[in-house]
Protein backbone atom coordinates (compact mmCIF):
# COMPACT_ATOMS: atom_id res chain seq x y z
CA UNK A 1 0.00 0.00 0.00
CA UNK A 2 3.29 2.06 0.44
CA UNK A 3 4.47 1.70 -2.48
CA UNK A 4 0.71 2.65 -4.08
CA UNK A 5 0.48 5.34 -2.10
CA UNK A 6 3.86 6.79 -3.29
CA UNK A 7 3.26 6.16 -6.52
CA UNK A 8 -0.10 7.93 -7.06
CA UNK A 9 1.34 10.96 -5.10
CA UNK A 10 4.50 10.70 -8.00
CA UNK A 11 1.15 10.77 -10.77
CA UNK A 12 -0.51 13.34 -8.96
CA UNK A 13 2.63 15.49 -8.91
CA UNK A 14 3.45 14.85 -12.28
CA UNK A 15 -0.28 15.73 -13.81
CA UNK A 16 0.10 19.42 -11.24
CA UNK A 17 3.33 20.26 -12.80
CA UNK A 18 2.80 19.47 -15.98
CA UNK A 19 -0.82 21.68 -15.55
CA UNK A 20 1.26 24.87 -13.79
CA UNK A 21 4.02 24.61 -16.83
CA UNK A 22 0.75 24.81 -19.44
CA UNK A 23 -0.79 27.49 -17.50
CA UNK A 24 2.37 29.32 -17.44
CA UNK A 25 3.64 28.58 -20.88
CA UNK A 26 0.45 30.28 -21.87
CA UNK A 27 0.76 32.69 -19.22
CA UNK A 28 4.10 33.81 -20.97
CA UNK A 29 3.07 34.18 -24.37
CA UNK A 30 -0.09 36.20 -23.81
CA UNK A 31 1.78 39.04 -21.63
CA UNK A 32 4.11 39.30 -23.86
CA UNK A 33 1.82 41.58 -25.60
CA UNK A 34 0.74 44.58 -23.54
CA UNK A 35 -2.65 44.48 -23.89
CA UNK A 36 -2.90 40.95 -21.84
CA UNK A 37 -0.78 43.02 -19.05
CA UNK A 38 -3.52 46.24 -19.17
CA UNK A 39 -6.13 42.48 -18.81
CA UNK A 40 -4.72 41.18 -15.92
CA UNK A 41 -4.09 44.18 -14.11
CA UNK A 42 -7.64 45.79 -14.72
CA UNK A 43 -9.93 43.41 -16.60
CA UNK A 44 -8.59 39.95 -14.70
CA UNK A 45 -12.17 37.78 -14.95
CA UNK A 46 -11.70 38.79 -19.61
CA UNK A 47 -7.60 37.75 -18.73
CA UNK A 48 -8.63 34.45 -17.21
CA UNK A 49 -11.28 33.38 -19.87
CA UNK A 50 -9.02 34.33 -22.40
CA UNK A 51 -6.01 32.79 -21.11
CA UNK A 52 -8.03 29.30 -20.90
CA UNK A 53 -8.82 29.60 -24.64
CA UNK A 54 -5.26 30.00 -25.29
CA UNK A 55 -4.62 27.16 -23.42
CA UNK A 56 -6.95 25.36 -24.91
CA UNK A 57 -5.56 26.68 -28.75
CA UNK A 58 -2.26 25.71 -27.57
CA UNK A 59 -3.52 21.84 -26.86
CA UNK A 60 -4.09 22.07 -30.84
CA UNK A 61 -7.44 21.49 -29.74
CA UNK A 62 -8.60 24.55 -32.37
CA UNK A 63 -7.35 26.98 -34.52
CA UNK A 64 -6.08 29.88 -33.92
CA UNK A 65 -8.19 32.15 -36.10
CA UNK A 66 -11.07 30.88 -33.22
CA UNK A 67 -8.46 32.21 -30.20
CA UNK A 68 -7.89 35.66 -32.35
CA UNK A 69 -11.32 36.28 -33.51
CA UNK A 70 -12.35 35.90 -29.85
CA UNK A 71 -9.62 37.95 -28.44
CA UNK A 72 -10.40 40.68 -30.49
CA UNK A 73 -13.95 40.56 -29.70
CA UNK A 74 -13.92 40.69 -26.10
CA UNK A 75 -11.19 42.77 -25.77
CA UNK A 76 -13.22 45.13 -28.02
CA UNK A 77 -16.27 45.01 -25.94
CA UNK A 78 -13.91 45.50 -22.78
CA UNK A 79 -12.26 48.59 -24.45
CA UNK A 80 -15.61 50.39 -25.55
CA UNK A 81 -17.27 49.60 -22.18
CA UNK A 82 -14.24 51.60 -20.89
CA UNK A 83 -14.57 54.04 -23.59
CA UNK A 84 -16.97 56.78 -21.63
CA UNK A 85 -13.64 57.37 -18.96
CA UNK A 86 -10.75 56.64 -20.77
CA UNK A 87 -8.18 59.60 -21.56
CA UNK A 88 -9.16 61.78 -24.74
CA UNK A 89 -5.56 60.68 -26.68
CA UNK A 90 -6.56 57.11 -25.99
CA UNK A 91 -9.92 57.68 -27.13
CA UNK A 92 -9.04 59.57 -30.36
CA UNK A 93 -6.24 57.21 -31.03
CA UNK A 94 -8.64 54.08 -31.12
CA UNK A 95 -11.00 55.58 -33.24
CA UNK A 96 -8.71 56.60 -35.98
CA UNK A 97 -7.61 52.74 -35.86
CA UNK A 98 -10.59 51.20 -35.78
CA UNK A 99 -11.92 53.53 -39.08
CA UNK A 100 -9.15 52.91 -41.14
CA UNK A 101 -9.86 48.80 -40.30
CA UNK A 102 -13.38 49.28 -41.07
CA UNK A 103 -12.18 50.83 -44.50
CA UNK A 104 -10.32 47.40 -44.94
CA UNK A 105 -13.01 45.50 -44.07
CA UNK A 106 -15.21 46.94 -46.43
CA UNK A 107 -12.81 46.55 -49.19
CA UNK A 108 -13.33 42.97 -48.94
CA UNK A 109 -16.29 42.20 -47.28
CA UNK A 110 -19.62 44.93 -46.72
CA UNK A 111 -20.75 42.44 -44.44
CA UNK A 112 -17.59 41.64 -42.53
CA UNK A 113 -17.33 45.82 -41.80
CA UNK A 114 -20.95 45.94 -40.62
CA UNK A 115 -19.98 43.40 -37.91
CA UNK A 116 -17.21 45.13 -37.05
CA UNK A 117 -19.57 48.22 -36.50
CA UNK A 118 -22.38 45.87 -35.31
CA UNK A 119 -21.29 42.91 -33.59
CA UNK A 120 -24.31 42.25 -31.40
CA UNK A 121 -26.55 42.37 -34.40
CA UNK A 122 -24.61 39.72 -36.63
CA UNK A 123 -21.86 38.22 -34.53
CA UNK A 124 -17.94 39.38 -34.71
CA UNK A 125 -15.84 39.79 -38.07
CA UNK A 126 -13.44 37.27 -39.07
CA UNK A 127 -10.86 39.55 -38.59
CA UNK A 128 -7.79 36.91 -38.49
CA UNK A 129 -9.03 36.37 -42.25
CA UNK A 130 -8.97 39.88 -43.47
CA UNK A 131 -6.42 41.82 -41.18
CA UNK A 132 -2.88 41.00 -40.54
CA UNK A 133 -1.11 40.23 -37.59
CA UNK A 134 0.84 43.25 -37.08
CA UNK A 135 -2.47 45.26 -37.40
CA UNK A 136 -3.97 43.65 -35.35
CA UNK A 137 -1.72 43.90 -32.66
CA UNK A 138 -1.23 47.47 -32.90
CA UNK A 139 -5.64 47.85 -32.73
CA UNK A 140 -5.36 45.54 -29.28
CA UNK A 141 -2.22 47.89 -27.89
CA UNK A 142 -4.60 50.85 -28.56
CA UNK A 143 -7.64 49.14 -26.72
CA UNK A 144 -5.32 48.23 -24.04
CA UNK A 145 -4.67 51.81 -23.91
CA UNK A 146 -7.79 52.88 -23.41
CA UNK A 147 -8.40 50.34 -20.68
CA UNK A 148 -5.71 51.16 -18.80
CA UNK A 149 -6.04 54.94 -18.64
CA UNK A 150 -10.30 54.58 -17.74
CA UNK A 151 -8.71 52.59 -14.92
CA UNK A 152 -6.02 54.31 -13.62
CA UNK A 153 -7.02 57.97 -14.33
CA UNK A 154 -10.84 58.00 -15.08
CA UNK A 155 -11.81 61.00 -16.84
CA UNK A 156 -15.23 62.60 -16.30
CA UNK A 157 -18.19 62.34 -18.63
CA UNK A 158 -18.57 65.57 -20.73
CA UNK A 159 -21.71 67.89 -19.94
CA UNK A 160 -24.24 66.71 -22.42
CA UNK A 161 -24.64 70.51 -23.24
CA UNK A 162 -21.27 70.94 -24.12
CA UNK A 163 -21.87 67.96 -27.00
CA UNK A 164 -24.74 68.83 -28.44
CA UNK A 165 -24.24 71.37 -31.07
CA UNK A 166 -21.81 69.01 -32.41
CA UNK A 167 -23.17 65.96 -32.50
CA UNK A 168 -25.96 67.85 -34.46
CA UNK A 169 -23.79 69.06 -36.86
CA UNK A 170 -22.67 65.63 -37.55
CA UNK A 171 -26.03 64.22 -38.06
CA UNK A 172 -27.15 66.99 -40.10
CA UNK A 173 -24.42 66.78 -42.57
CA UNK A 174 -24.79 62.93 -42.16
CA UNK A 175 -28.36 63.41 -43.48
CA UNK A 176 -27.39 65.77 -46.30
CA UNK A 177 -25.06 63.63 -47.74
CA UNK A 178 -27.10 60.30 -47.36
CA UNK A 179 -30.55 61.40 -47.11
CA UNK A 180 -33.13 58.81 -45.89
CA UNK A 181 -30.79 56.38 -45.81
CA UNK A 182 -29.06 57.78 -42.80
CA UNK A 183 -31.77 56.39 -41.00
CA UNK A 184 -30.64 53.02 -41.88
CA UNK A 185 -28.28 53.70 -38.49
CA UNK A 186 -31.21 53.29 -36.25
CA UNK A 187 -32.00 50.36 -37.58
CA UNK A 188 -29.13 48.56 -38.07
CA UNK A 189 -30.74 45.16 -36.52
CA UNK A 190 -33.89 44.71 -38.64
CA UNK A 191 -33.58 42.37 -41.31
CA UNK A 192 -32.90 43.07 -44.60
CA UNK A 193 -31.16 46.17 -44.13
CA UNK A 194 -28.21 47.50 -46.48
CA UNK A 195 -25.37 46.00 -44.13
CA UNK A 196 -22.96 47.98 -47.18
CA UNK A 197 -24.43 50.85 -46.82
CA UNK A 198 -25.00 51.12 -43.24
CA UNK A 199 -20.74 50.19 -42.89
CA UNK A 200 -20.35 52.95 -45.41
CA UNK A 201 -22.62 55.72 -43.38
CA UNK A 202 -20.71 54.59 -40.54
CA UNK A 203 -17.15 55.33 -41.41
CA UNK A 204 -18.59 58.24 -42.68
CA UNK A 205 -20.24 59.54 -39.26
CA UNK A 206 -16.94 58.57 -37.20
CA UNK A 207 -14.46 60.93 -39.88
CA UNK A 208 -16.77 63.93 -39.46
CA UNK A 209 -16.13 63.47 -35.43
CA UNK A 210 -12.22 62.92 -36.10
CA UNK A 211 -12.34 66.03 -38.04
CA UNK A 212 -13.41 68.29 -35.13
CA UNK A 213 -10.85 69.82 -32.87
CA UNK A 214 -9.66 66.90 -30.83
CA UNK A 215 -10.91 67.76 -27.44
CA UNK A 216 -14.36 68.13 -28.93
CA UNK A 217 -13.76 65.14 -30.59
CA UNK A 218 -12.68 63.38 -28.06
CA UNK A 219 -16.29 64.30 -25.78
CA UNK A 220 -18.44 63.60 -28.34
CA UNK A 221 -17.36 60.08 -29.09
CA UNK A 222 -17.29 59.59 -25.22
CA UNK A 223 -20.31 60.80 -24.66
CA UNK A 224 -22.09 58.54 -27.83
CA UNK A 225 -21.23 55.74 -25.30
CA UNK A 226 -23.47 56.78 -23.23
CA UNK A 227 -26.72 56.83 -25.82
CA UNK A 228 -28.75 54.11 -25.99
Amino acid sequence: MKWIAIGLAAVIAIAVGAWWYEQYRAGSALLAQPVYRVLKAHERTLYDELLEEYRVYQRGEEGPEKFINLANSQISLAATQRLAHASGDSVLALMRDMVATAKKLAGNSPDACFRYWFPQVAGPPDVAKYIDPAAQAHTLELMGEVIRSAAEHPQPLPEPETVKDNLGNVIDATYEQYGTDAQMLAHAEEDGVDRGKVCTITISVYERILQLPPDQASDLLRAMTQVR
